[in-house]
This record gives structure tokens, sequence and C-alpha cells, in this order.
């Protein structure tokens, strides 16, 4: 019974605990208008009292002494947070970040120089391998661009292979996105077998394969002025590097897998497709038509949480037969849009609030994923397939 009663004991000062961080974190990050910036400080530092490396403080300290032109504050914080916790890698990796590195006013050279000090610390962090890896490789871009020059270009070139390549060798999966930038260096290198090598690279750790979401200018792989991790296009209004792509990777992933749904491989012989349906208040729907050899079964799954944010749980499971017929006509409004050959992604057409509308094609040895925003071209193949569930949506919650 002692054993039982210790270890409620500790239960019940651990949620306490924890719901006094997530309470002080709430009240640091809500802003009312009328107040002044910099006023929550005390908050801050009880999240650090009980927390010594908080995030949510130390960011917050970070930019009120940075917006007041305290860059010394910032110094005497991060030596603190070094003292204090000598063998971790955070305080140097917090400091480094992008957004505490420009309200502290560090060159890329201070930047590496920390992540360097976090490396040391923990060889195989992940964090620490791939900023330094990015902060050459920007370091990179930036000099090929300028009119200076530009002779720092083959020893930015081999530190960005150098640490990239180490987090390929660590986990495979990072091959999948690391490769953009790899290739485009060996291209630089003219090292035609590194370059083969990470074109060979042909990993999908999620549910969509990423070269489909990064859209890059077609001549990427040798013009080194383009930055394929974090790509803007100077005459579209798109965002389509690697971490963009991944952003929505993770967020669109997040949803299906808590609607409890398969990866679909060109490899099966089952026909499907699939819309996910991501409203940015609303739960998040998903669809599927599936064809194994003629038996035709859509099925549709509804979660309680809000497509913007957190996916929630299934409240609705269902599934009914449908007819050959009808399998036909929807393939017929697919093939009349041009499904399997419009991009991925769409140039010009961004939001911040509406809705995700993702709609995937399977059949053998072919896979193809259309993402548009509020719908576009793939709407009314989208709300045919809702039609033929037992979904009712008003009409304006569809958007």
């Amino acid at each position: 019974m002692k054993k039982i009663l210790t270890g409620l004991f500790l239960l019940i000062n651990f949620s306490c605990f924890s719901q006094t961080v997530k309470e002080l974190e709430h009240e640091l990050s809500f802003f009312k208008s009328e107040e002044k910036r910099g006023n929550k400080k005390n908050i801050a530092f009880k999240l650090l009292e009980i927390d010594s490396l908080n995030e949510s403080a130390i960011n917050y300290l970070v930019e009120v002494y940075g917006r007041n032109n305290q860059k010394d504050s910032i110094v005497i914080l991060f030596d603190r947070l070094i003292k204090e916790n000598p063998k971790s890698p955070q305080p140097y990796l917090i400091r480094a970040r992008e957004r505490n590195a420009h309200f502290a006013g560090l060159n890329y050279t201070q930047q590496i120089k920390y992540l360097k000090e976090a490396y040391k610390l923990d060889s195989v962090n992940v964090e620490a391998i791939y900023s330094l890896g990015k902060l050459y490789y920007e370091l990179f871009i930036k000099e090929y661009k300028s009119d200076k020059g530009k002779t720092n270009l083959d020893y930015y070139s081999t530190n960005a292979i150098k640490y990239f390549s180490t987090l390929c060798n660590q986990n495979e999966e990072h091959k999948e996105t690391l490769k953009f930038p790899l290739i485009q260096l060996a291209s630089y290198n003219r090292d035609l077998d590194k370059k083969q090598l990470y074109e060979s690279y042909k990993i999908q750790s999620s549910y969509f394969p990423i070269s489909a979401f990064v859209d890059l200018p077609n001549d990427w792989q040798i013009n080194y002025s383009v930055n394929v991790i974090d790509f803007v296009s100077d005459s579209e209004f798109k965002v389509s590097g690697v971490e963009s792509a991944l952003f929505h990777i993770n967020w669109y992933a997040r949803h299906l897998d808590a609607l409890d749904e398969p990866v679909l491989s060109d490899s099966l012989p089952t026909k499907v497709f699939r819309f996910t349906w991501l409203r940015t208040f609303h739960n998040p729907i998903v669809i599927g038509l599936e064809n194994n050899n003629d038996s035709i079964i859509l099925y549709w799954k509804v979660c309680d949480g809000a497509g913007g944010y957190e996916p929630g749980k299934i409240i609705e499971n269902k599934n009914k037969i449908l007819t050959k017929k009808e399998w036909d006509d929807f393939v017929v409004n697919v093939n009349s849009i041009n499904f399997w050959n419009l991009p991925t992604t769409q140039s010009g057409i961004l939001g911040t609030d509406g809705a995700q509308w993702i709609l995937e094609g399977k059949k053998l040895g072919k896979y193809h994923v259309v993402d548009r925003w509020s719908g576009g071209t793939i709407e009314n193949i989208c709300l045919k397939l809702l039609e033929l569930t037992n979904i009712k949506i008003k009409k304006d919650d569809i958007y």
C-alpha cells in the first residue's frame, strides 16, 4: 500500500507541476492589446525557476531584450543557462535558432560557433547537425549570389555536404529531404559519382513523397543561386522549397494518422482515390473510393478536431458498396480535369484560413497527389465523392 500511495503522491505532484508550467506558458503567450511587451518578464523568470531550459520563457526574454536593444541582457541570460546546464546542448541550440539569433544580432559565424558547441556536447543531435549544414549551405548560396569575390564557395560547400551527409548516415530518412541540397552541391563540385549517389536516394518516410511537394525551377541543380531548402519564387507568390514541403506533409500526415489511414503505395493492386479535407475550423474528413477487382467500396471517416489545429479522435467511420458504373463515372470526372498530369501544388494561391483539399490517386504502377487551397481545380470531383457519402455539410461550411 505504501508503494501505491507514494506513486500516487508523485503522480499528483507531477500533474500539478505540469499544470503550473502549462498555465504559466499560456499566460506568457496571451497578449492583451493594452499591455506593453516585456511586462511579463516575471512570469518568464518563474518558468525558468521551474524549468531552467523552458523555451517559451527563453524566447520571450530574448525577444523583449532584443526589441529594447538590451543585447547585453541576452548574453547574461545565456551565460546563466550554460552555467546551470553545463552538459546540455540546449542553451547553445536555442541561442543559435534563427529567431533568437535575429533578436540577439548574431551573424552566421556566431551562430555556427554556438552550434558547434552543441555538437561537441551531443554529436548525434539532429538539430545541431542539420542547422550547421543549413547555415553553411546558406552561406554558399549567399556568396554565389554576391557580386564580390567567391573565395569561400568551396569551403562552404564542403562543410554543408559534411553535415548533411552525417545526418543521412545517421538516419536514412533524412536522405529524402537532404538529397536536394546534396545534388546541387555535388553539381557545383562536378562530382558526378556523388551526384548519382544522391539521386539514387528513394526514401519515402511519410504519407506523401516529398518530391511531389517540392516545386523548384527546372535548372535548380546547376543554378547555385536557388536555395532549395527555403525557395521562394520571385515571379509567383509561392514558397515551395524543402522545408515548406515538409511543413505541409507533416501537417497532412498528422491528420491522416489520426484518421487511421494507410500510406497509398503504387505497388498495391487496389485502385484508390482518397480525398482529405482539412478545413481550418471544422472536423477533418477523409473519403476513400477503392476498386479491388471491380468490387467497389466507398468509406469515410471524421475526427472531432479541426483541420487547422489538432485532429482529435475518430467520431465517424462508415462505408458502403458502390456499383461499377459509379466507379466508372467518377473516373470519367477525374480524367476530365487531367488529374494525373496536374501539378501537385499551385502557384499564387495561398491563404491563412480556409481549407486544404488533397486528392490522391493510385493505380498499379502510378501514384499522384494534388493539393489545392479551397478546392480549386479538384473541387467539383471532391464534392462528388462527398455526395456519395452520408455526410451532411452545410453550404456555408464548404470552403
